[in-house]
C-alpha cells in the first residue's frame, strides 16, 4: 500500500498475522526464559523486530508498523540515518574506542564547538556524558557545587533517568518507579508540573492558568518546606515527555525564571527528550527565550549512531568546575562523529520545519476528538511529539489507563506502533523528525479510528490505586 498525495510514494504498514505472529511468539517464549523481569513482558509490544527501514519497523513475521517509537530513543532522523552512521563508522575505523577523559582526540572538540554555536545564549562550556541519566546527575552536582546549597526543586510527573539517586528522588512519572527507594533519599523538593488541562485541588478539565504552580512554590513550598536560600537549582523538563507531552505557558516560564534570578537558583533544563529538534526548534529553550545555566542532552543527540549525551553550561558554572561529567564510554570518537553528523543532517534536511508541520497535521486530524469522544480529554502536539489524554468522562476527567491500553492494542493491529506504558493514560507518538507527512497523517487517522472503535465499548477502569490489588503492579 502506498500514499503519495503530497510527494513521493510512501509505503504504508501491513499487518497480516495475529499478534504476536508465530515466529515472534517463539522468540518471546525463549526471551522470557533468560532475560530479567522488566523485559519479560510483550503485552505492549507483541512482536520481535527483524529490521527497521526509514520510518517502518518490520517484525520477524513480516508485519510492518509505522515507527513512532524509535525516536523516543536515539533515531531522530529515521532508521539507520546515513550521515550519522557513516561518520561514526569512519571514526571507528580511524580512531576506535578510546577513553576521551584521558586520551583526547579531535571529534570531541568539533562536537563541543558545534554545540556551543547552536546552544541558547550564555552557554559556553560542554561536558561529555554517556546517557541522559548520567547527564542529569551531573547537572545536579554542578548546581550544588556552584551555589554551595543542598536542595534541588523539581516537579511531579517528570522523568530524569534510572540511577539509584534520581530514580528514587525525581523519576516520578508513576509512583511505582521510586518504590522501595524514595524514603532513603533527601535533597529534593517537589511542586506539581504546570499542566493547563488538569490541576491539583481543581475539579474537571481546564484550561487553567498554569502560573498557579508558581504560586504554589512561592506560597507553600518556600514558606512551609524549604528556605529559598537553601535551593541550588530548579530541575525541569521544558516539555514533560513521560508524563504526557505537557507544555507550559510563556507566563509560567516568566514567573519561574524570575524566581531563579531573585534567589540565585540555577535553571537546569533537562532537554534529554526535547533537545535536537523534537519540539520543532533545535532546543525547546528557544520556544520561550530561556537562557539556562545548565542544559542536558541525550537520546536524539546520538542520531542513530552510538550512545552519547552532553552537559552544557555557562562559563561561571562549568569553566572551573571539579565535577567530572564523563566516564569510560563518554564521547568516544565514533559517538562524537556520529552526533556531529546528526546535527548537520537535522539542519540540512529541514527537519525542524518538518517537525512543526507534523504538529499541524496532528491537530488537524486529532484536534476534534475531545469534542466528539467522551473518553478523550485533551490532544497536545508540539513539533514531532503528540499526546492524546484519555479520561473516564469529561466531568471528572479521571484518568483512563485501561482505555489507553485498549487504544494502543487496536493501533498495533492496525500497524501503528506508538508509546504506551502500563498505568498511564496518555498515548504518545514520537515519530522521526523527518517522517513523511503522508505516513504521519495516515498514522493519525488510524489513531482517530482506533479511539472511535474502543469508545463503542469502553473497558472498565480499575482505578489508579486499585491497579495494585493483590500485590501486583501489572494486570493481565
Amino acid at each position: 500500500m502506498d500514499a503519495s498525495a503530497n510527494g513521493p510514494a510512501v509505503t504504508l504498514p501491513q499487518v497480516h498475522t495475529p499478534l504476536p505472529g508465530p515466529a515472534s511468539r517463539a522468540l518471546l517464549v525463549r526471551k522470557d526464559k533468560v532475560l530479567c523481569g522488566t523485559l519479560r513482558d510483550a503485552e505492549e509490544v507483541p512482536l520481535v523486530m527483524a529490521r527497521k527501514t526509514d520510518w517502518l519497523i518490520e517484525d520477524v513475521d513480516g508485519n510492518t508498523f509505522a515507527d513512532h517509537v524509535s525516536a523516543w530513543g536515539s533515531t531522530p532522523l529515521g532508521a539507520k540515518p546515513v550521515e550519522a552512521v557513516a561518520a561514526a563508522a569512519a571514526a571507528q575505523a580511524e580512531q576506535g574506542m578510546e577513553i576521551t577523559d584521558y586520551v583526547f582526540s579531535e571529534p570531541p572538540l568539533l562536537l563541543a564547538e558545534r554545540l556551543i554555536e547552536i546552544a541558547p545564549s550564555g552557554i559556553t562550556r560542554v561536558g561529555p556524558s554517556i546517557s541522559g541519566t548520567q547527564a542529569v546527575e551531573t547537572g545536579v552536582k554542578l548546581a550544588r557545587e556552584v551555589t554551595g546549597r543542598p536542595i534541588i526543586l523539581s516537579f511531579y510527573g517528570q522523568y530524569h533517568g534510572e540511577s539509584t539517586y534520581l530514580t528514587a528522588a525525581a523519576s516520578t512519572d508513576l509512583s511505582d518507579v521510586p518504590s522501595n527507594s524514595a524514603q532513603y533519599v533527601s535533597g529534593i523538593v517537589f511542586a506539581p508540573y504546570p499542566n493547563r488541562f488538569r490541576a491539583p485541588f481543581h475539579s474537571g478539565p481546564g484550561p487553567y492558568d498554569d502560573t498557579i504552580y508558581v504560586d504554589f512554590i512561592e506560597q507553600y513550598v518556600l514558606v512551609h518546606q524549604v528556605d529559598p536560600e537553601q535551593v541550588a537549582g530548579v530541575l525541569i523538563e521544558p516539555v514533560v515527555g513521560e508524563g504526557g507531552i505537557v507544555i507550559p505557558s510563556a507566563a509560567f516560564w516568566q514567573r519561574l525564571v524570575a524566581l531563579c534570578k531573585r534567589f540565585g537558583w540555577m535553571l537546569i533544563l533537562d532537554e534529554v527528550q526535547t533537545g535536537l529538534g523534537r519540539c520543532g526548534t533545535m532546543f525547546a529553550a528557544e520556544l520561550w527565550g530561556l537562557e539556562p545555566d545548565v542544559l542536558l542532552l541525550g537520546k536524539g543527540l546520538a542520531g542513530g549512531a552510538q550512545p552519547i549525551a552532553a552537559v552544557l553550561a555557562t562559563e561561571s558554572v562549568m569553566a572551573e568546575s571539579d565535577v567530572s561529567p564523563g566516564g569510560t564510554f563518554a564521547w568516544s570518537p565514533p559517538a562524537c562523529a556520529g552526533a556531529l553528523a546528526n546535527i548537520e543532517a537535522i539542519i540540512a534536511q529541514g527537519a525542524l520545519a518538518n517537525a512543526c508541520a507534523l504538529a499541524d497535521i496532528a491537530l488537524e486530524e486529532l484536534g476534534d476528538l475531545p469534542g466528539r469522544i467522551e473518553q478523550v480529554g485533551d490532544v497536545r502536539a508540539i513539533g514531532a511529539w503528540v499526546g492524546v489524554e484519555f479520561v473516564t468522562d469529561k466531568q471528572t476527567i479521571a484518568p483512563a489507563p485501561a482505555f489507553h491500553a485498549a487504544v494502543h492494542q487496536e493501533l498495533v493491529r492496525r500497524g501503528v506502533l506508538g508509546i504506551t506504558q502500563w498505568g498511564k493514560w496518555v498515548y504518545r507518538m514520537q515519530p522521526a523528525l523527518n517522517m513523511p507527512a503522508d505516513l504521519f497523517r495516515w498514522s493519525c487517522r488510524q489513531v482517530a479510528a482506533a479511539v472511535e472503535e474502543v469508545a463503542l465499548a469502553p473497558p472498565t477502569e480499575p482505578g489508579l490505586l486499585d491497579r495494585y490489588a493483590g500485590g501486583r503492579r501489572r494486570t493481565g
